[in-house]
């Protein structure tokens, strides 16, 4: 084996191992990812996002676990997933080594260390561990002379944006560079039209779907319309609160060093002597709107939830940071930061601690059932054991319920899969009207089991509560669990067992 692709060697395999520890049978159970393999089973049996199930998030993450599904279910999940790891640890590798690292495993070794973090990254299958993803393989094709460049820059933005869209926000740098003149002398108006056909390439089967399905003006106002309107407009939190919860997702998912030693070496940058100051800039520039979500709305100070439950927001540091660390090494003219032992000093700090943390996770797996509370309730094991089909089983109140209709394999009675918009916002569904659809989707599916985890304290409306109680009282009855700690799942009154 040629010595000098010993580093590309490493930096794969390390790639192929960090993502080993997500086997199926290991990967976390989640909320949002049952929500997405539950909305995928959904267009399989022919509904359709948003009129059949409520989401705000774009429709990709849905049409990929419907594939997936339909290839083999979590496996084809983890082959997806590990090589879309291995094709952006590739990439990034390559560019680092055309610009003549000294390490040039190093930056993409840190990018998969960050991403399979276990303290932050849900496992495999969140939308912004796969932009995150789509962020490092745009910057790579940014740095590109490929004479296809801007296609594939528009292809990535427009997956990027039907993926999770606040992350186009991160990608807008290395798009502004790739754009600003340079070596490549095709007038603009061609490279711009490069870049719209990449993004049509994406858009049009996308928005051609959810025309031939008449859903267009429920697309717009689930996937856009809620993501600008309510979903942002959550509790208002000071700079100071938000500059403090990000420091505590920093620390609490062992980012901080990375960060800090990062953000130092960039910053520091900018008064040495460098190359390319335009990209460092735009790097840094990139770091931030990574995590520009943050500053979205209050979603995690909040009295009646556990606060720090939307680290996952984080994950796209992952590629951002190993982004502002290649700039700030490929084009420096300090003797400081160009010389390799200096470099392997930095990269130790770096990558030390969540290195360590990615040890201490592989030497401890755990099945994924054993994680999950709710997989492993009795109540859970009831159902699991009489097995509802379809529209006769319904979560309330418990993101990770959708889990039990994964297992199951059916469809639930009502759009409204999740209700915790009822703990987010003081105003939601003041006039009770979704509730109340809810409760007539149950009557009119006499559907047998719900599983109920709506207690007061999760209501900001407590009028709410009262009505979905009285509903619960007057048309369910519970059922006894052995060994159940309390009551959570019932039953339809009368129904023989």
């Amino acid at each position: 084996m040629n010595k000098k692709h010993l580093g590309g060697w490493f930096a794969l395999a390390a790639s192929l191992l960090l993502s080993m520890m997500y086997l199926p049978a290991y990967n976390f159970v989640s909320g949002d990812k049952e929500i997405y393999r539950y909305i995928g089973r959904v267009i399989l049996k022919g509904g359709v996002p948003y009129r059949d199930v409520f989401d705000h998030k774009p429709p990709l993450i849905f049409f990929l676990n419907a594939a997936e599904i339909g290839l083999g279910g979590d496996w084809a999940q983890w082959v997806f997933d590990a090589g879309l790891a291995l094709l952006a640890t590739g990439c990034f590798y390559k560019v680092c080594r055309r610009f003549q690292l000294p390490y040039p495993w190093l930056p993409s070794l840190l990018f998969n260390l960050m991403l399979r973090d276990h303290l932050l990254c849900l496992g495999m299958g969140m939308t912004r561990e796969y932009t995150a993803m789509l962020l490092l393989i745009f910057f790579c094709v940014a740095m590109t002379r490929s004479r296809f460049r801007y296609y594939w820059l528009g292809l990535l933005g427009g997956l990027t944006f039907f993926t999770q869209q606040d992350q186009v926000l991160a990608l807008l740098p290395f798009g502004l560079y790739a754009f600003l003149p340079r070596e490549d002398q095709r007038p603009f108006w061609r490279r711009f039209l490069g870049s719209t056909v990449g993004f049509a390439t994406v858009a049009l089967p996308v928005l051609g779907y959810f025309a031939a399905t008449h859903t267009l003006d429920l697309f717009w106002q689930d996937a856009f319309l809620f993501n600008i309107g309510p979903y942002t407009h959550t509790l208002k939190e000071s700079n100071w609160d938000h500059w403090r919860k990000i420091k505590a997702t920093l620390d609490q998912g062992n980012y901080e060093m990375p960060a800090m030693v990062s953000m130092t070496l960039g910053i520091g940058a900018l008064f040495f002597r460098h190359e390319n100051k335009r990209l460092l800039i735009l790097s840094l520039v990139a770091v931030f709107l990574s995590i520009s979500t943050e500053f979205m709305g209050g979603r995690d100070l909040r009295p009646m939830i556990y606060e720090m439950g939307f680290t996952h927001y984080f994950l796209p540091l992952s590629a951002s940071l190993p982004i502002l660390l290649f700039a700030v090494f490929a084009f420096t003219q300090e003797p400081v930061l160009k010389d390799p032992k200096a470099q392997a000093i930095y990269g130790v700090l770096l990558c030390a601690s969540v290195a360590y943390t990615n040890i201490q996770h592989g030497l401890h797996l755990r099945r994924r059932e054993k994680l999950n509370f709710t997989a492993n309730s009795p109540a859970v094991q009831y159902l699991l054991q009489h097995r509802p089909g379809d529209y006769q089983f319904y979560s309330f109140f418990n993101d990770d319920g959708t889990y039990v209709y994964n297992q199951l394999g059916t469809i639930g009675p009502s759009r409204f899969v999740y209700q915790h918009m009822y703990i987010l916002y003081d105003n939601w569904d003041s006039d009770h009207r979704l509730l109340k659809g809810i409760e007539q989707d149950l009557l009119q599916h006499r559907t047998h089991y719900v599983l109920d985890h709506g207690f007061a304290k999760y209501f900001r409306d407590q009028s709410a509560f009262a009505e979905w109680r009285s509903f619960l009282l007057r048309y369910y009855e519970p059922v006894d669990i052995k060994d159940a700690p309390y009551v959570i799942l019932w039953k339809w009154k009368g129904s023989a067992e």
